[in-house]
């Protein structure tokens, strides 16, 4: 039996269903408000938004478990007041509906500290909450990775392998306008077999059919800026989008299931609004 991968309508979630169903998140980035203030802009949080934004997802898709792909909190290398009392109360607050499951991402450095239990030992918490280690782990036959780091070779096993950290968007520019907008979308890619064998040559594999779908996923903060993949500057970072991806299979979505087509054919004035 294959999982069944569906974005959920409209929103930067992943609904992925095999035997246990999990919901998909990436990208959180708690407190980047911080850097905006640092910077002269003035945002208030936006954890109890994007708090509710995620329990509207977790109600809608009634999973067995929470995967959150990296990139919880923001502040790099230290951890900001804001974290210390929001994202302890963010993770809670999923965990009542199931268990969490957290991949760590380059951002989320002493995350280990953050946690409810931690923070305050005499939480009662409904469900446990778990970090995995950065390379990245199975869960039902489906691979799970920031994409900041090389993932493990035991991940190359997987059906899919669903991965973070690039916030993918495109630029949407009309023509009768000299303004343009960010949408974010999801990217589909397949694994380059000659780069996966360079880098992992234990890994028996004789076709790119048997190496996994990759599904890079856009940012659930809207506040992170992302790449533009139809830029014709556009650089993906991490060694998954960077080096081990075969760009002429690269396909966009845009969040409520349009296809937009392969990246390597669009420029970046296209699609137009």
């Amino acid at each position: 039996m294959e999982p069944i991968l569906k974005p959920l309508p409209d929103e930067p979630a992943l609904i992925v269903e095999r035997d246990r169903k999990a919901l998909v998140l990436a990208d959180l980035h708690l407190g980047i408000e911080a850097e905006f203030r640092q910077k002269g802009v003035n945002v208030g949080s936006q954890t109890e938004k994007l708090l509710a934004h995620a329990i509207r997802c977790v109600e809608a898709a009634e999973p067995e478990v929470i995967i959150l792909l990296g990139d919880v909190k923001h502040t790099v290398p230290q951890l900001s007041y804001a974290e210390r009392r929001e994202v302890p109360h963010f993770l809670a607050q999923l965990a009542a509906y199931a268990p969490v499951c957290i991949v760590k991402g380059n951002h989320d450095g002493q995350l280990q500290h953050l946690l409810p239990a931690v923070v305050e030992p005499d939480w009662q918490l409904k469900h446990e909450i778990q970090i995995k280690r950065t390379s990245g782990f199975i869960f039902d036959t489906v691979g799970y990775a920031h994409g900041h780091s090389w993932p493990a070779q035991e991940v190359f096993a997987a059906q899919y392998l669903v991965i973070g950290h690039n916030h993918p968007r495109i630029r949407l520019r009309s023509s009768s306008s000299p303004y343009s907008s960010m949408k974010p979308v999801w990217v589909r890619a397949r694994f380059d077999l000659s780069a996966i064998k360079e880098h992992y040559p234990g890994l028996e594999l004789t076709a790119e059919e048997q190496t996994p779908w990759v599904i890079i996923m856009p940012a659930f903060n809207e506040l992170c800026g992302g790449v533009a993949i139809n830029s014709t500057n556009r650089e993906l970072m991490g060694p998954v989008a960077s080096k081990l991806l075969r760009e002429e299979t690269m396909e966009a979505y845009l969040l409520d299931g349009t296809y937009l087509g392969k990246v390597s054919e669009m420029k970046e004035e296209l699609p137009q609004t």
